[in-house]
């Protein structure tokens, strides 16, 4: 796929991972909503790629990824690799943290921010969004929530089984995390969320699904459960 091709697939998941804290005010612009709402259900995609450059970390991740694999920053692997983890992540080497902060400051990330992350560089880099919840801290870029244990299991992409459903709402039970004297551990949450049939038809009790900030977002297939958990476990060793 050339650079400048669209790649439909990728900006879809894009969509469906960028949506929930969009629709809260906590991401991007207030014109990216019934774009992104559009683009996952019927694969109409004009004007998101420029609604995704307005993520003020999302996009910071993307152009480093991309930097590093030399593939599209909205290609699906890229993507992939931010939002549920690949093999991509292992390209990321500690040198390319500073290609990262980099991009923080191209952002616009504040300052103070870029230079306490200069101080405190990670063990082992892998630049996924789980990596930026825990290694950076959710809302510290934005200032749009709190950085406590409620906002990192709202922001984080928690993954589980559909255990009940009715018409407008699941019981799932998440895999989630809890702080401890040695960081931060996995541990299962059960939870009840609003689903929205458009967004997720697929939604049936039984299913493994994914949720972020309260909404769920996507079935899960077994290739991407794999992914997540693995690459979960990698960025909290990592830390």
């Amino acid at each position: 796929m050339s650079k400048s091709s669209t790649d439909i697939k990728g900006l879809q998941l894009a969509c469906r991972f960028a949506l929930p804290p969009n629709s809260l005010g906590y991401c991007g612009k207030d014109s990216a909503p019934e774009k992104f709402k559009r683009c996952t259900i019927s694969g109409e995609c004009e004007g998101v790629e420029k609604e995704l450059t307005k993520f003020i970390v999302l996009n910071p991740y993307l152009k480093t990824l991309s930097e590093i694999t030399g593939l599209p920053k909205y290609s699906y692997d890229v993507i992939e690799a931010y939002c549920i983890g690949n093999d991509l992540l292992n390209k990321a080497k500690p040198k390319h943290y500073q290609l990262l902060l980099k991009n923080f400051t191209g952002q616009g990330v504040p300052e103070w921010l870029v230079k306490e992350l200069e101080q405190t560089p990670p063990k082992k880099f892998v630049p996924s969004h789980l990596f930026q919840v825990l290694h950076v801290g959710v809302g510290r870029a934005s200032g749009s929530v709190p950085y406590n244990i409620e906002t990192i299991n709202n922001c984080m992409f928690r993954w589980g089984k559909v255990e009940k459903m009715n018409k407008k709402e699941i019981e799932v039970t998440l895999n989630s995390l809890k702080e401890s004297k040695s960081g931060y551990k996995l541990i299962q949450l059960k939870e009840t969320h609003a689903f929205n049939k458009d967004f997720v038809p697929e939604i049936k009790t039984g299913i493994t699904v994914a949720v972020h900030w309260n909404q769920v977002i996507k079935k899960l297939t077994k290739d991407e459960i794999k992914k997540l958990t693995f690459w979960t476990n990698e960025v909290l060793r990592s830390l």
